[in-house]
């Protein structure tokens, strides 16, 4: 069988050909002003009709073996770099299951603490010292594991400070704002933030742009929803509420300036390749994660000083600790020790490979998900995809050994080192760009696959409608509400409504380099049980018992994902719909002049985006009915000529330099907010170049944003 990713003659091939292009979960934290909507309920049929291939697939999923699969998982060390062992028996599953499969090694910069403390020291000479790591419980066996990871900040400075701390409420630009309104001094102090609104590195980054000596991120029951210890639940191990130990952990690198391997920004990484300075892309201030339990202290000691939580008014400043006040501080006398130590080096890390050839060599389908955790267990993020992947594997095993072959090669990726900042996916996607940009029709995304029972996706505009019809196949568990389908699971969710991509996972680096995409999974809501995000907590245990019990959901998300990938793999005609991914560029257009707007350049003129729009739509008119015509006839060469154009279209909407100081990032349509990391804005460089005051620029941004768009609807034209 081929190896068609390895091999460097075929990539020296291809490489001639013309390049068309919570923190309460991390994938869904920034609310658009003007959603994406799909139309009104559907009627859904019930039960649903399957085909015979679809049936196959759909009745492949064992829920007992994914429990299976999601053990082993969640029994060992497999933090970015640490267990080579986990990427070979990855390898292996698919092998059995007629994948041809390998590793490919990537030498990325990795960061873990030597040492890291914190303590608080009280104006009355009392102290308290944090505990960075989770309690032991006896009813979860992998809190006890002696390689325990502790608690730490991937890519944080090292520091040891001593200094007065200033609560800073979510740590947005505003928030800082508000204290330096109050006179309230920030330099040389530490930063106290809540986890929440956007995402951890950049609360750092706000800290260390206000001259502050380092930062603190806790967690605050205020998004937890219902679920409390304080409305009455107990806390997990005994019930559905968050242990008050549980620490998240997580990143801070500056994500919205780049993905991947902080030393080669822009390149792919190898052992003989040059490295650059990682300063500017990486915090330069210690930082550190608590739990809610060592946070109500620090939070106590600062009681009646500095601006009150009243005066601040901001959104999210108060918390859901009861009779606690959340005043800013500082306190005179209360200081706080961080001692921090990180060491940095290049290691190696292992992304698995699998594939499937299809009949149509220039046509490929890549889904994937991240294999590395930030503990021992993480049983939802990542593992409930990896244990889905190694399940759909088998499924489509079963298609092989009734002689099916693709049209279109798949091929699966277990991504390592996404935790650190998608560093597996990023330099896999750099080392095989040429490839990609010729032959990729899309990439599919699960990392959290169930964290909860509330079906959520977001993704390219085009596949949108597709996946929806999917949902409708597949039937929803017995046990978390009256809904017969997915479908209705979602729609009861979401109101029709699809969010854009940013980043904070492995579709990043595809997507920006304008390749269509979707990242799908299962949340939980104010009513289900907490999930224990990047905490040690994360675990097989908890799955078993809140998250999963019975491993069902983790059985319709991958029955979902198969059907996705098998019509995307083997339609005769890509299953795009043209005429809504216009629909969605209109949404986000109208979105972008909200935006403007509300700014101080009320009269940037959005007519050429706006004629670029119009153009794009009536070629995705005009193409959709010509496909509907050649796939009526069976014209297959017609059907060809439609793929190719479904295939490349948006290479159109990625920027070749990248955009403005993050070149990393390319796409124009959509890519993570500065001042939040991981959602989305629309039209990014139009937005970030009016939230940083420069009308020209955004003028610049909103010209070379519609040729891009123009260059999206050139490809779609068919005939003169």
């Amino acid at each position: 069988m081929l190896r068609i990713l390895s091999s460097l003659v075929l990539l020296g091939a291809l490489a001639y050909a013309c390049q068309r292009d919570w923190d309460a979960l991390h994938r869904r934290m920034h609310q658009h002003r003007a959603h994406n909507r799909h139309a009104k309920r559907a009627e859904v049929e019930y039960p649903p009709t399957l085909t015979e291939t679809e049936s196959i697939l759909v009745n492949s999923f064992d829920n007992k073996s994914i429990s299976d699969w999601s053990y082993y998982y969640t029994h060992g060390d497999h933090l970015g770099s640490h267990n080579k062992t986990m990427a070979e028996w990855t390898a292996q599953k698919w092998r059995d299951a007629g994948f041809d499969a390998w590793l490919e090694e990537f030498p990325i910069w990795v960061t873990y603490p030597e040492h890291s403390s914190l303590t608080l020291y009280r104006p009355d000479g009392t102290t308290h010292e944090a505990n960075l790591v989770e309690e032991v419980l006896s009813e979860d066996d992998t809190s006890s594991y002696p390689n325990v990871i502790p608690a730490f900040h991937a890519m944080s400075a090292s520091g040891n400070v001593t200094a007065e701390y200033v609560y800073v409420g979510r740590g947005t630009r505003a928030d800082f704002q508000v204290l330096k309104d109050a006179g309230i001094e920030l330099e040389g102090k530490i930063a106290m933030a809540n986890y929440g609104a956007i995402y951890r590195g950049t609360k750092v980054k706000n800290a260390q742009d206000n001259g502050m000596a380092g930062c603190i991120i806790f967690t605050d029951p205020l998004d937890d929803g219902e679920v409390t210890e304080e409305n009455g639940y107990d806390a997990y191990p005994d019930g559905p509420a968050r242990n008050p130990s549980s620490i998240q952990r997580g990143s801070v690198r500056f994500s919205s300036l780049y993905s991947g391997d902080p030393t080669t920004v822009g390149w792919a990484s190898s052992w003989d390749s040059p490295r650059g300075n990682v300063s500017v892309y990486n915090p330069s201030i210690p930082s550190i994660p608590l739990s809610m339990k060592d946070a109500l202290p620090l939070l106590s000691a600062l009681e009646g000083n500095g601006v009150s939580a009243k005066e601040a008014n901001r959104s999210g400043w108060t918390g859901a600790f009861s009779n606690m006040t959340y005043d800013s501080g500082p306190t005179s006398g209360a200081v706080v020790h961080m001692n921090h130590l990180m060491k940095g080096w290049i290691a190696p890390v292992w992304d698995v490979i699998g594939v499937i050839n299809g009949t149509s060599p220039d046509e490929v389908v890549v889904v994937g998900n991240h294999r590395d955790a930030w503990v021992i267990g993480g049983a939802a993020d990542p593992n409930s995809g990896s244990a889905i992947l190694i399940e759909l594997a088998g499924a489509f095993g079963k298609l092989l050994q009734k002689g099916w072959k693709p049209k279109r090669t798949i091929v699966l990726g277990s991504w390592d080192a996404e935790e650190f900042g998608l560093q597996g996916s990023t330099e896999w996607v750099e080392s095989h760009l040429p490839w990609l940009t010729s032959t990729a029709v899309a990439y599919l995304n699960i990392d959290i696959g169930v964290s909860g029972p509330r079906t959520a996706f977001s993704g390219s505009g085009e596949i949108q409608t597709f996946v929806i019809e999917q949902m409708k196949k597949i039937l929803f568990p017995e046990g978390w509400g009256d809904f017969p389908t997915l479908y209705d699971m979602w729609y009861n969710v979401t109101e029709g409504e699809v969010s854009p991509l940013g980043s904070g996972s492995d579709y990043a680096s595809f997507y920006q380099n304008g390749i269509g995409c979707i990242d799908i999974g299962s949340d939980g809501g104010e009513t289900d049980p907490i999930y224990h995000y990047h905490s040690n907590y994360d675990s097989y245990n908890w799955m078993s018992k809140f998250g999963d019990p019975g491993f069902r959901l983790h059985a319709a998300m991958g029955q979902f994902l198969s059907l996705i990938l098998y019509h995307i793999a083997d339609d005769p005609l890509i299953p795009w719909d043209m005429p809504h991914a216009a629909s969605v560029l209109e949404s986000y257009l109208s979105e972008l002049n909200d935006t403007v707007a509300e700014s101080d350049f009320p009269d940037l003129d959005l007519t050429p985006l706006a004629s670029a729009i119009s153009n794009f739509t009536a070629q995705a008119e005009h193409v959709a009915q010509v496909a509907e015509q050649a796939l009526a006839f069976n014209d297959t060469v017609m059907l060809g000529v439609v793929n190719s154009k479904y295939r490349d279209f948006s290479r159109g909407f990625a920027s070749a330099g990248g955009l403005p100081g993050r070149e990393t990032f390319r796409n124009v349509i959509s890519a993570p907010g500065i001042d939040n990391g991981y959602g989305a804005d629309v039209f990014p460089a139009v937005t970030d170049s009016i939230n940083a005051g420069n009308e020209g620029p955004a003028g610049e941004w909103v010209e070379k944003s519609a040729r891009a768009v123009l260059r999206a609807a050139e490809i779609l034209k068919v005939g003169s």
